[in-house]
């Protein structure tokens, strides 16, 4: 394998252990054993179980705020940029028990990990800036600070529509919540 393919291979089987075990579970050894590598080739790619799930945080993250922009990029209009963007982190390869599982398990390691606090407070903040300026450009008349305040809304109201599928299943309630959600976004 390349490089990059193992890192890969490393990095899937580190959120499958993390998954499945949690993040104590996500041993250098448990993951090696996971990704079907040897030890020292896991420490050629990884110098310690931090780095591991630093790196499955960060990937975790690009992944989901890559998904919203690719979606809003496809779109047509300006609105419909933003509903594509909101909705672009609802998809399937998102919306399961596992991905919501992993995302559940890094969110909480980050409460106390500086390294990963810092990580997903950069992607935080351009996955914001990156729904302000599709609203902005949706709604140019908005001030700064309307279009800042609607994000944060949309934010922690996608947020909980995540949790609450994750907990109950229920596609009406998250189509009615991300139908909401873009209506926060760009107004009635």
């Amino acid at each position: 394998m390349a490089g990059a393919e193992t890192q890969d291979v490393i990095l899937d089987a580190v959120q499958s252990v993390i998954v499945r075990d949690g993040v104590r579970g996500a041993s250098m050894r448990q993951v090696a054993l996971e990704a079907d590598v040897s030890l020292g080739l896991l420490s050629y790619h990884f110098d310690d179980k931090n780095s591991l799930i630093l790196a499955a945080f960060e990937r975790a993250t690009k992944e989901l705020r890559e998904a919203s922009i690719d979606a809003s990029v496809a779109a047509d209009t300006p609105e419909d940029k933003v509903e594509a963007f909101i909705r672009g982190s609802f998809t399937d390869e998102f919306l399961n028990s596992d991905y919501l599982r992993l995302r559940v398990s890094l969110w909480a390691v980050s409460l106390t990990d500086p390294e990963l606090a810092k990580i997903d407070t950069r992607y935080y903040h351009e996955y914001s800036m990156a729904l302000q300026a599709l609203i902005s450009n949706a709604r140019p008349s908005l001030a700064a600070t309307e279009v800042a305040a609607r994000t944060s809304d949309v934010i922690a109201y996608t947020n909980g529509l995540w949790l609450d599928w994750a907990r109950f299943h229920n596609d009406n309630d998250l189509e009615r919540g991300l139908a909401r959600s873009v209506t926060m976004a760009l107004g009635s």
